[in-house]
């Protein structure tokens, strides 16, 4: 097992990297997916991938690895887990898709025994949501299909550019990368 991480935060990356190194699985991990060597990736049996990186958007990156290795078994974590973009995730080959905190044996036994068939993948129910986290669902969802054009979106939604940018910006977890 060879292991690609992709993640923005240090601290998940130097502890996730011991983790594995304590196993004895060859690791390497990056901040930034443009980091990535090209030439490496076809060496990679796993990815793990941040959905939202600084300036790259995860379900971008799930694209390029499948392109570069059509063998690599991806994992998409996030911290903002959505059922729209796991569904995406999913569609674009992740194998699972996991809410962070996770914890290191959930992430290997994903890893070895894809996809993971006790629910624990995807944490969020409905019931549970809250009515603008369902709104923000529904818009993250729209711009998904819409493959992130605004101007686009907006209109499925009924509304002015300008009022979804300001939507959008009521929402941590929107980049214009996204």
């Amino acid at each position: 097992m060879k292991v690609l991480l992709i993640d923005d935060d240090e601290n998940f990356i130097s502890s996730l990297v011991l983790e594995f190194q304590d196993r004895h699985i060859e690791v390497q991990a990056y901040t930034q997916f443009v980091d990535v060597p090209k030439n490496l990736i076809q060496g990679f049996t796993h990815a793990i991938v941040d959905l939202r990186l600084k300036g790259e958007n995860g379900l971008n990156i799930l694209v390029g690895l499948r392109e570069q290795n059509e063998e690599i078994k991806m994992i998409m974590l996030t911290g903002f887990g959505t059922i729209s973009t796991a569904v995406e995730a999913m569609k674009l080959g992740a194998i699972n898709y996991l809410s962070k905190p996770v914890s290191f044996d959930l992430l290997l036994h994903t890893m070895q025994n894809s996809p993971i068939d006790s629910g624990e993948a995807i944490e969020l129910s409905e019931s549970e949501m809250t009515l603008a986290e369902k709104e923000r669902e529904y818009i993250e969802y729209v711009l998904v299909k819409c493959e992130n054009n605004i101007s686009k979106a907006a209109k499925i939604l009924g509304l002015h550019r300008q009022s979804l940018q300001r939507m959008l910006k009521k929402y941590p977890f929107h980049r214009d990368s996204f």
